[in-house]
Parts: structure tokens; C-alpha cells; sequence
């Protein structure tokens, strides 16, 4: 009986837990806050939280009453818990406009709500507050700062966007930069309306729900709710493309519409149908056909040079060293192609299709390529055609077998190596006869050659001359940092001594010359103990090692993206003084990633009084997923402890005999 009644009471216990944590997991009501979310301090599951979202609610439905329209209904409410949180109280409200179809954000409304004396105060968003600000062609926004924000207080805003955009839903999203306690997206879908999900990220839903609304011979709602609990915040990490790539949200991709009386219409498209629109386009096809302004030096190219690949090179340099980029993006001109070569500056598809149309005029295999940059996000290849994904266009070039990818934006690239923005999956080739996804691959590595002939006496003085061999993505970093700083000063800063070592009379070669390494020849010295040494221990690596691990964390759930391979190797030849033996040095190793994703080598070789030592680090791929974290991990972490162990020479007993 007893054990009955302990029974019944733990199921009614449960039962009881189960409801409180259901009505926890709840949105929350607008204008109405718990005085518990005014008196929290932090947040347990992330003391480092600056705010936290306490509760993100959104709602769409289809308002079919004069007209179809979407109608999109949100309410947030965040916390905020430190002073760096305030940004958080800085709203922007995102909405489209493309001619006379628009979306219109309505009934906005705030309240900014402190605990003061034990009493809950509430301070209301003045609508005079709110303003407008256009942020590209098609791209507004409404924003506003919540008045009297503070450390503990609690913000609450809704608004409704009403929208002509009848084919578009908006995505949502989960998770943001704080951590989210609760987030919630319901969607009323009418039945004539087929719609893909397509969600994404690392963190489940914690509800997932479907139901059928309407009576049978009425129209049916197809009723969804997506909710996710306790989501943490994303929080940047090295070697990333973009945060949003790894966010947890939905979008969705509208199939098919079936209006009854009507013949289902697919309205994802094709690729052949988008291609062909976009040829079309006064802002981006017809661009590639406006040619006769260029017409004359096209002509000089092709008696000058008859190879193909030279004058693809030749025409490349000349766009390069004409145009200014603007540091805009788009695939789309906001200028004629020719007034963009008047003015000698454009964004980025005035400069690349300028190029695309010489090199089409020039007879070559040319067209232009969609792509998306590594801040903007990666495009899902296997998903139906939607342009809004791209932001960035480059020119594809097709020699015999051999395929070049041309951005004339920057102007310390070589041909064929796109700017490290670019390296982002795939793109799409914009191209009648030929269309395809192009894998956005590096050309050339991170490459860097450090070469040392050094000296060293006993009283551990040292002395050489080293030179810097730098390629690739390296030489296009330390070109831009000398032409910012300056040749002049960016030497005076390298002969200034940094830790033990200081370098003088640096020359720099091939600073304008992008298609060769850029080096830089330097003497090395360091200062000795200023008295004979029976024992000196040196670092043979001279300040060119790895010193800190980039990996960190225990468990990493995003990929490793580096952009690029990475070559990089260090040689020194180092003579030691006469009288000197090498009583201890590094052991040799030879460490592997798995599947050949990389390799390191360190050797310590001896040859009379000459030590050479040798360190290579290779990294095969520009992409480590999660599984292959810890492998990379430990990788850096043999790199770090052998740059770290040090040579003993040590004087022979023969030379201390002859000293005395």
C-alpha cells in the first residue's frame, strides 16, 4: 500500500515538474514582466552573457482580405545584465522594397522596464524616436534605441511587417550572439502554398509541430511551430567564414502554389531560366555586350600578343591597373560599365565585368561567375536557384583544358589567385552553354621561406644575415601592410629590436612585382652574455616559431576554415665556436594528420661545428571538420613544444684545458 502511495505521489511529482518546465518553456506576453527577470543578476548557463534573449517570438500568416498579403508578427524581450550589453537595446527592423511592392513595418511598440525601489517602472519607446535609413538599392531599415536602458533592466519590443512579397517568408532565426532562452516561430501555411524547410545549425529543435486548421470544404492552414530551448550564443571563433553559416535557423524555398481552377505552377526555377534572365539584365548581361569604347585597345593587345593565356594576362593587368575598386559589393552595376572606365573607379561587377567584356572582346572564352563572399555566407549548392545568396561577381576564363578565375579588384594578386574573400565553396557560371557550379579552390598557398646563415661565439654573441621569402595569401598580406604603412617606416619598425633579436639594413625585393615572391634580406644579431660561456642554450627557431596554440577549445563544433593550404619552412645554419660541442639538441620528428591533411617535419643535423636545423609545416586542405578537431589540435600542439626545446653547446674538456 505504501509503496503504491509513494508510487502515485512521485508520478504526480513528475507530472507537476513536467508542467512547471512546459509553462517555463513559453513565450513570453507582451508588456508583462516577471519580477524574477527584473531581479536576475546573470545568466548560470553563460556567466559571461552580457544580455541574454529571455524570450523571441514570431508569427506569419497569409491575410487574404483585400488583397493576399504575408503578414510577419515578432516579440522579443532581452535582458540586460552588463553595460557592454547596451547595444542590444540599439533595434533595427530590416525591410524590402522593390518598386511599388514593398513591405511596410507596422505598430511597432517598446517599453523599457526597471525594478526602482522594489517597484517595477516601465518607460515607453516614443514613436518619434523611431527612424528610417536605406541600406543598399532594395534594403531598409527602421531603427531605434530603447529609452532609459541599464544594467538589470528588461527591454520589450514588437512590430508587424505587412508584406506584397506573397512567395517570400521570411527565415528565422534561433540563435544570435547571446544566449537565448527561448525562441519561437509558428506559421499559419495555407494549403496552396508548398513550402521547403530548410534548417541549419548545430543546435535541435526542442518542438517541432504540425497541424491542420479549417474545416473540410474550407480552405486549410497548414499550422507549423519550431521552438528551440536554451540555445547558447555564437561566439566567434579563428579560422571561420561567417557566423551565420553555423547559426541555428530556418529559411524557407516556396515550391509549387496550387490555386484551386488553376494548373500547379513550380515556382523554384531553374538554373537555364535564371542564367538566361540574368544575360538579359540591363545591370549585368547587356553590360558584357557595350564594347566599342574598349575596341581599339583590344586590338593593340591582339597584334602585340598572339597567345591566348599572354593576352588574357595582359588585359587582366590593364583593368587591374586602371580601376579603383570602391569596396562595394553586388553582382549587379550601379553604373554603366563605361562610365565606370571614365571615372577609373566601380564596384565590383562595373570592374569585373569590364573585364569579362574586353576578354569576350578579345575572342576569349570568358563569362562571368556569381559567388558568394566568406562574410556573406556559403551557398548551398543543391538548393533551387535564388540570386539574393550571391553578392560578388568574377570573371571565368577557359584556355585549352585549363580554367582561370580573374578578380580585377585587387591589385596585388596575380592572375588566376582570387582574393582570400572569395575562397567560399562554389560559384555559379553564368555562361548559356556552359552552366555549372565552379569549386572556389586557392590557387597558391600561404607559403613562407625563412632562410638563416648565423654565427654564434662563446660568449653568445650571434651574428648572420636571413632572408624572408613570402607567397601566396602571405605575400598579398605583407605587400598591403608595406604600401599602408609605407616602405620607410614598415623598415624603421623592423629594425627596431624585438626580444633578443634586432635586424638591420632590411632590402625589400619584388614589393611591386605580384607574380614573384616578395623577399626581404635583413643581417640578424643578438647581444651575448658579455663573457665567456661554459654552457649556452639557444633556441635554434630565433623568434620564427610557433608560440601559441589558435585551438583552444576542448570540443569545437564549426569547421576549420582556413581559406587556403599552408607551406611554411624554416632553415638555419648555424656555425658554433671552436672548443664547442652540441650536447643536447631537439630530436628529430615527422608528425601526420590523418588522410594527408597535413604534415610536420623538424630535423637538427650536425656537421663538424655546423648545426642546420629544418622546420616544415605543411597543411594539405583549407577545411578540418569537427571529427577532425582534436587531431588538428594535437598537430599545433607537437608544433608549439618542438619550437620550444632549445640546443646546449657546451665547451669540450680539451678547450677549457688549453683556456687555463
Amino acid at each position: 500500500m505504501e509503496t503504491k502511495k509513494l508510487t502515485c505521489f512521485l508520478l504526480l511529482l513528475f507530472l507537476y515538474v513536467c508542467a512547471v518546465s512546459d509553462a517555463q518553456a513559453q513565450a513570453a506576453k507582451f508588456g508583462k514582466v516577471d519580477e524574477a527577470e527584473l531581479q536576475m543578476r546573470r545568466y548560470d548557463k553563460d556567466t559571461s552573457a552580457a544580455a541574454v534573449v529571455l524570450s523571441d517570438y514570431g508569427y506569419t500568416r497569409f491575410d487574404f482580405t483585400g488583397g493576399l498579403k504575408v503578414i510577419f508578427e515578432r516579440h522579443v524581450r532581452i535582458k540586460i545584465l552588463k553595460k557592454s550589453g547596451y547595444d542590444w537595446a540599439n533595434m533595427e527592423i530590416p525591410f524590402y522594397v522593390d518598386g511599388a511592392d514593398k513591405e511596410k513595418v507596422t505598430t511597432i511598440r517598446g517599453y523599457t522596464f526597471n525594478l526602482e525601489g522594489g517597484k517595477i517602472e516601465k518607460d515607453k519607446l516614443d514613436s518619434k524616436s523611431v527612424y528610417e535609413e536605406q541600406r543598399s538599392e532594395n534594403w531598409h531599415l527602421k531603427k531605434f534605441t530603447m529609452p532609459n536602458v541599464k544594467e538589470g533592466s528588461v527591454i520589450d519590443v514588437s512590430y508587424a511587417i505587412m508584406s506584397d512579397f506573397v512567395y517570400t517568408m521570411r527565415e528565422w532565426e534561433f540563435q544570435t550572439t547571446i544566449p537565448t532562452v527561448w525562441s519561437e516561430y509558428r506559421a499559419q501555411i495555407p494549403q496552396y502554398f508548398d513550402y521547403k524547410f530548410l534548417m541549419q545549425g548545430y543546435h535541435s529543435l526542442y518542438k517541432n509541430d504540425k497541424q491542420n486548421n479549417g474545416a473540410p470544404s474550407q480552405m486549410v492552414n497548414n499550422a507549423y511551430v519550431w521552438a528551440m530551448k536554451d540555445v547558447p550564443a555564437l561566439k566567434e571563433e579563428k579560422y571561420i567564414t561567417t557566423l551565420r553559416d553555423y547559426q541555428s535557423k530556418i529559411e524557407f524555398e516556396l515550391q509549387r502554389v496550387s490555386f484551386p481552377g488553376e494548373i500547379p505552377r513550380t515556382m523554384t526555377g531553374d538554373w537555364k531560366d535564371v542564367t538566361g534572365d540574368l544575360l538579359m539584365s540591363d545591370k549585368f548581361g547587356t553590360q558584357l555586350n557595350r564594347n566599342n569604347f574598349f575596341k581599339d585597345e583590344i586590338a593593340a593587345v591582339k597584334a602585340k600578343h598572339q597567345d591566348p593565356h599572354q593576352q588574357m594576362l595582359v588585359i587582366y593587368d590593364l583593368v587591374k591597373d586602371r580601376m579603383v575598386w570602391d569596396e562595394k559589393y553586388g553582382y549587379t552595376v550601379n553604373n554603366p560599365i563605361r562610365k565606370a572606365y571614365d571615372l577609373r573607379k566601380g564596384n565590383v561587377a562595373e570592374i569585373n565585368l569590364l573585364l569579362t567584356s574586353m576578354l569576350l572582346e578579345a575572342g576569349l572564352d570568358a563569362a562571368p561567375m556569381l559567388l558568394s563572399t566568406r562574410n556573406h555566407g556559403r551557398v548551398n549548392t543543391s538548393s533551387s536557384p535564388m540570386v539574393t545568396k550571391f553578392n560578388y561577381v568574377i570573371a571565368h576564363v577557359k584556355l585549352g583544358d585549363k580554367e582561370y578565375l580573374l578578380d580585377a579588384t585587387e591589385p596585388l594578386l596575380p592572375a588566376g589567385l582570387l582574393p582570400l574573400r572569395c575562397l567560399n565553396g562554389h560559384g555559379r557560371l553564368i555562361k548559356k552553354e556552359d552552366q555549372r557550379w565552379v569549386a572556389l579552390t586557392p590557387d597558391k598557398p600561404y607559403s613562407k621561406l625563412f632562410n638563416a646563415v648565423l654565427t654564434i661565439n662563446s660568449q653568445g654573441e650571434i651574428k648572420g644575415e636571413a632572408r624572408e621569402s613570402v607567397g601566396g595569401y602571405n605575400a598579398l598580406a605583407l605587400r598591403q601592410t608595406i604600401l599602408e604603412e609605407g616602405e620607410s617606416k614598415y623598415v624603421e619598425r623592423l629594425t627596431k629590436e624585438v626580444g633578443d633579436y634586432k635586424m638591420s639594413k632590411p632590402q625589400i625585393k619584388n614589393l611591386k612585382d605580384v607574380s614573384a615572391t616578395l623577399d626581404i634580406v635583413y643581417d640578424i644579431s643578438a647581444s651575448g652574455s658579455g663573457q665567456e660561456n661554459s654552457i649556452i642554450y639557444l633556441n635554434p627557431m630565433f623568434g620564427q616559431g610557433e608560440s601559441e596554440n589558435p585551438f583552444k577549445l576542448t570540443e569545437r563544433i564549426y569547421p576549420v576554415d582556413f581559406g587556403a593550404p599552408i607551406d611554411e619552412t624554416y632553415l638555419c645554419r648555424l656555425t658554433i665556436p671552436e672548443g664547442y660541442e652540441l650536447e643536447e639538441a631537439p630530436k628529430s620528428i615527422a608528425v601526420n594528420l590523418p588522410e594527408n591533411g597535413g604534415r610536420f617535419m623538424y630535423m637538427v643535423q650536425q656537421n663538424g661545428n655546423v648545426i642546420q636545423v629544418m622546420s616544415k609545416v605543411s597543411i594539405n586542405k583549407p577545411v578540418f571538420y569537427a571529427p577532425e578537431y582534436p587531431y588538428l589540435k594535437e598537430f599545433y600542439n607537437q608544433i608549439i613544444a618542438k619550437h620550444a626545446e632549445q640546443l646546449v653547446l657546451k665547451r669540450t674538456a680539451t678547450s677549457q684545458v688549453l683556456q687555463k
